[in-house]
């Protein structure tokens, strides 16, 4: 009966240790997203470098933007001021994991302002990503995103 009650306890503190792991595992997947967009808030391949694969890919409403298309696109925005300023808010709506693969869907929504005139527009995606943790770090692999309707 002890040895009963011992594995029973064991087998909750195993089941609420990965829990909180996987807790854990979905913040940090928040800080790189948040982080990832920053190349497009902040136009700087920084934040592309540290959280993406070399091989990353982004599916863009029907375009394909690799590592050389986000570069043009940083290229495009640092060649001239910056005429806006970008808030991303995330609602994840699933997060899957195996292995050291994470699935996630989540909700995009940019709040732009105009540094002209503070007018604010309001963009939403639908998006997905696929990570993969490499030597403890999650790192982007792929990401599709098309307008939210």
């Amino acid at each position: 009966m002890k040895r009963l009650a011992f594995l029973l306890i064991l087998q909750v503190f195993s089941f609420q240790t990965f829990a909180q792991n996987r807790e854990k595992d979905k913040a940090e997947i928040l800080a790189v997203l948040t982080d990832f967009f920053e190349t497009f808030t902040h136009p700087n391949m920084k934040y592309f470098d540290r959280n993406c694969s070399p091989d990353f890919q982004l599916l863009e409403v029907g375009e394909v933007w690799e590592r050389k298309e986000i570069q043009a696109y940083v290229d495009r925005m640092t060649a001239k001021p910056l005429t806006f300023e970008r808030t991303n808010q995330f609602d994840f709506i699933k997060v899957k994991f195996y292995k050291n693969m994470a699935w996630v869907s989540y909700y995009n929504t940019a709040t732009i302002r105009s540094l002209q005139d503070n007018s604010i527009k309001k963009r939403e995606w639908l998006e997905s990503i696929i990570l993969e943790k490499v030597k403890g770090r999650w790192v982007l692999q792929q990401m599709h995103s098309s307008f939210k309707k």
